[in-house]
């Protein structure tokens, strides 16, 4: 049976709001400094790591690679199920701009067209995902939450199910084309698909039983071993492996599911340049994304976007 708009935000509201993903505004507060949190998160991350080791060995039940993964996944997973993800969503200790939707450039957007931004956001107040500055980058909080849960999901089914990486790809692309993005928001962000892709490289440089997908010359782990049936963090986590201008949903332009939508979009990108008197545009700096076209190879044309805003596909 086909839904009607009523229907989708009736099944909106019955879903968990775990599963549906905050839209970032990259552009309204952009020329506003930030602080890089680099340094803040790279050290939430790995005393997390090392409490999960701790929690682990004092079971004295050796090294068993599922459940390092269970109880890791208590601290690294989306903001309801993962301790960090939650601090930073929540900007804790952290520079961030925070837009409510009402000022954001998703404020055209009806209830019709964008049930979460037009209608439910406002309805509870919620705002955009906070923008947030690491490693030079600006980047959406809800991008930690991609890298972490969806990231698992691309390292499971690609490297622990050993199926091939398009399937892995296919989740990504499945949900921010669904329910989970365009049906709903009205976006759908190629920043959330890098933050999935990096997320599942997180995941296998956890252990490194394999080269990282892009190449052995980009594996950085393994970040834990274990030693005589103990856990041992052997290598530091740092973001900076990971976090590239390709999470900047203000250089990895997002799409949008009609083209008016995407209009509204650009006529408030439009009015945010002139009160700041710097042109604003998707991309920024198209140069600082053609490395990227390198460093991703083929899988470029399905994580990065440099054409500027787009209509979905």
């Amino acid at each position: 049976m086909k839904l009607n708009w009523l229907s989708l935000i009736a099944l909106g509201f019955s879903l968990s709001t775990s599963i549906m993903g905050a839209e970032v505004d990259s552009f309204t507060h952009r020329l506003i400094p930030l602080e890089d949190s680099l340094d803040f998160i790279n050290e939430k991350t790995n005393n997390y790591l090392a409490r999960a080791i701790d929690e682990l060995n004092e079971k004295k039940k050796g090294c068993n690679e599922k459940k390092f993964y269970r109880h890791l996944r208590g601290y690294f997973n989306n903001q309801y199920r993962g301790e960090m993800v939650k601090e930073i969503v929540d900007t804790q200790g952290i520079d961030a701009h925070w837009i409510i939707i009402e000022d954001s450039i998703y404020q055209d957007f009806s209830w019709i067209q964008s049930p979460i931004q037009g209608f439910w956001g406002r309805v509870v107040s919620d705002p955009t995902a906070a923008l947030i500055k690491v490693n030079n980058v600006f980047i959406g909080t809800d991008k930690f939450e991609h890298f972490m849960g969806s990231g698992f999901r691309y390292f499971k089914t690609y490297h622990l199910d050993k199926n091939p990486l398009g399937d892995a790809l296919k989740i990504g692309y499945s949900a921010e084309t669904g329910m989970m993005g365009s049906i709903m928001t009205g976006v759908k962000s190629h920043g959330d698909l890098i933050a999935n892709f990096n997320g599942m490289r997180f995941w296998n440089h956890m252990f490194q039983h394999e080269d990282d997908v892009l190449g052995a010359e980009y594996n950085v782990g393994p970040y834990v071993t274990c030693v005589d049936d103990q856990w041992q963090q052997v290598k530091k986590i740092d973001w900076a492996n990971y976090i590239d201008d390709a999470f900047d949903e203000g250089q990895n332009c997002s799409s949008f599911r009609t083209q008016e939508m995407l209009e509204m979009v650009e006529n408030r990108i439009s009015d945010v340049s002139l009160r700041g008197g710097q042109v604003l545009k998707c991309p920024m700096e198209p140069e600082k994304m053609l490395p990227l076209l390198e460093k991703y190879g083929p899988l470029s044309d399905e994580l990065i976007n440099l054409k500027g805003h787009t209509v979905v596909d």
